[in-house]
């Protein structure tokens, strides 16, 4: 009891404190695949939501291809939607890049969501041409370079050598037929047609069989299971990379028309493959939509409970996916979801760091400013005194004391949250708490090893999910799974009114005050660049393979934004604004005005 009054006391100081939060809006969708915003302008849209940082999740190649049989690769028709592979994987990261490295104002990390596979069953002859799991995707995020992402193993993709050693017979001898045909046909009167013939069928041949492939499968040989998909997580893995789960829960239907056909694409729920592959980092744990993995016994549990016994070599940790595109359309509200991550510093290398050892919680939040945050959540060793937050292992000698902070940012201070702590699968506590709620809990656990995470819900739009963590309190490595009796809370004697961070600045003295400047620094002098071309195109992102936004003529004057580091013939993209609208355009195509000109 002494040590369980001690934990009381000194709780609030602990170690979540030396860890600020940082909320991210992650699965993020530019204008180099399906979004509708540039990076710069959704930088701004999410400052104005109050976010500290963008997890971005462009397609990398959206397209889906039907070919006749046996000449697939040749005669084939494509549908599909722009995508970071058509825009450009060095110019996506050169953008992004640049932002980051000179704008400190948002963390941008760049990411790439990529459905790997995808198989058809019908005939377009009998109008049932389906494609099955054109929409089940992995989110990828810190490929180091461009050609990691014009690499990746995924269908209709960029061609690689990865395969040449394996496919490289058939193709090896029809090069040889065609050139055997073309010389028959070139040296030899007679025959000639003939030789031309068998020289041209020998070369669709060729280029239908070629190696230079993106994927060691095809769409025409059905269902594959999760093996495309674990090739994918074990591509991204040899990279250094961290591979997420989208999706798992919302069937997708849609039809695709294009020049020669209509197909419809079919999706379906899919959260056994949290069960059937591995060595991936996580999942899309929350959503606008219920995601049932997340629920006591489901997916994710199991999936801990194999780490627990050994099966497997790494947790599984979850994260809120806000899949924006753009706003007041498909995807929502940015910042509708969002992932909070525990980082000592707001930069891209904390950030990516506590991804990958699971320091963060998903929440869900209304059209409002509110949103539930998980002020702490720590497991405590009631002898020692030591802790272990979300991601990490405690290692006690008897079973740990459970320390939870709550509360709901904003003005909903009168609030009530249904809360549920679950051990190793099961509720083993649960009631409605009025926020703020700050409380250290026991639980005479029966199992040695095991873990805790937490479910919390104000209403549809305000949940709230953590990640677990774990403890190990006994030399066996038993790991029972928890009574299916659940406990309601008991709320104990309120705690004092410590704030986490117990180390504030101090206030300034009445010198300081008295020194202190008394205006405010002058704005810097806004660049303008006048256009020396007649008919110049404005794009939507620095390359010529973005759609133009605008024409602009000789003489015109725009206001500079910055220069991007994508070079074309020695002189780079610009970011302009004209009309309150951002846009790009080539550096060769305007000029820089002198001081006394720009006003």
């Amino acid at each position: 009891m002494a040590a369980f009054l001690m934990i009381l006391a000194l709780w609030p100081q602990g170690v979540q404190a030396r860890y600020p939060q940082w909320e991210l809006a992650a699965d993020v969708k530019s204008r180099f695949s399906t979004g509708c915003s540039s990076v710069q302008e959704l930088m701004n849209q999410a400052e104005a939501r109050g976010l500290d940082g963008l997890l971005f999740g462009d397609h990398d190649r959206k397209s889906i291809q039907y070919g006749i049989p046996y000449m697939e690769r040749v005669l084939r028709t494509k549908m599909g939607s722009p995508s970071l592979l058509d825009n450009g994987a060095a110019t996506y990261l050169g953008e992004i890049n640049q932002i980051d490295r000179t704008d400190d104002t948002l963390v941008l990390v760049p990411g790439v969501e990529s459905a790997p596979f995808y198989y058809w069953t019908g005939n377009p002859l009998d109008m049932n041409l389906v494609a099955h799991n054109w929409d089940k995707h992995l989110l990828i995020i810190g490929l180091p370079n461009s050609r990691d992402y014009e690499e990746l193993p995924t269908l209709n993709s960029s061609f690689t050598t990865r395969y040449l050693k394996d496919d490289y017979l058939p193709f090896l001898i029809y090069v040889i037929g065609g050139l055997i045909g073309f010389y028959g046909f070139v040296a030899r009167r007679r025959w000639r047609g003939l030789s031309f013939m068998f020289s041209l069928v020998m070369a669709l041949l060729a280029a239908n069989t070629h190696p230079f492939k993106s994927s060691p499968f095809d769409q025409y040989q059905g269902d594959q299971g999760v093996e495309p998909y674990q090739y994918l997580i074990d591509y991204a893995e040899s990279k250094g990379a961290l591979v997420f789960w989208n999706h798992l829960e919302t069937p997708v239907s849609e039809e695709l028309r294009g020049d020669l056909i209509q197909v419809k694409t079919r999706t379906e729920s899919h959260p056994q493959d949290l069960l059937l592959t591995r060595r991936y980092t996580g999942f899309q744990a929350m959503s606008t939509a219920p995601v049932s993995a997340v629920e006591p016994g489901k997916e994710w549990d199991q999936v801990l409970m194999q780490y627990l016994d050994g099966k497997r070599d790494r947790p599984v940790w979850g994260y809120g996916a806000n899949d924006f595109r753009c706003e007041g359309k498909e995807g929502g509200l940015l910042g509708g979801v969002r992932t909070v991550v525990l980082a000592k510093q707001k930069s891209r290398p904390a950030v990516v760091k506590a991804l990958r050892a699971g320091r963060m919680y998903a929440v869900k939040q209304g059209a409002g400013k509110h949103r539930l945050s998980l002020d702490a959540f720590e497991l405590i060793d009631p002898a020692t005194g030591n802790r272990a937050v979300m991601g990490k292992e405690l290692e006690t000698a008897s079973p740990p004391a459970i320390g939870i902070k709550l509360s709901m940012t904003g003005d909903e201070s009168n609030a009530r949250a249904q809360i549920r702590l679950i051990r190793n699968g099961q509720v083993v506590k649960q009631g409605l708490l009025s926020l703020p709620y700050e409380g250290v809990w026991q639980d005479a656990s029966p199992a040695q090893r095991g873990y805790y995470r937490l479910l919390v819900e104000v209403d549809a739009d305000n949940q709230l999910v953590s990640n677990p963590i774990f403890f190990n309190s006994g030399p066996s490595q038993q790991t029972a799974v928890a009574s299916a009796k659940t406990d309601t809370l008991s709320t104990p004697d309120p705690l004092p009114a410590t704030p986490l961070n117990a180390n504030p600045l101090p206030l300034p003295t009445e010198e300081a005050k008295a020194l202190a400047p008394t205006t405010e620094p002058s704005a810097p002098l806004e660049k303008y660049v006048e256009v020396t071309g007649r008919g110049v195109r404005l794009r939507k992102g620095p390359s010529t393979k973005f759609p133009v936004v605008g024409k602009v003529n000789a003489g015109e004057r725009l206001l500079f934004v910055r220069r991007t580091d994508v070079m074309f013939h020695g002189k780079a993209w610009i970011v302009i604004k004209k009309e309150n609208a951002l846009a790009y355009v080539w550096e060769g195509l305007v000029k820089e005005l002198p001081t006394d000109q720009r006003n």
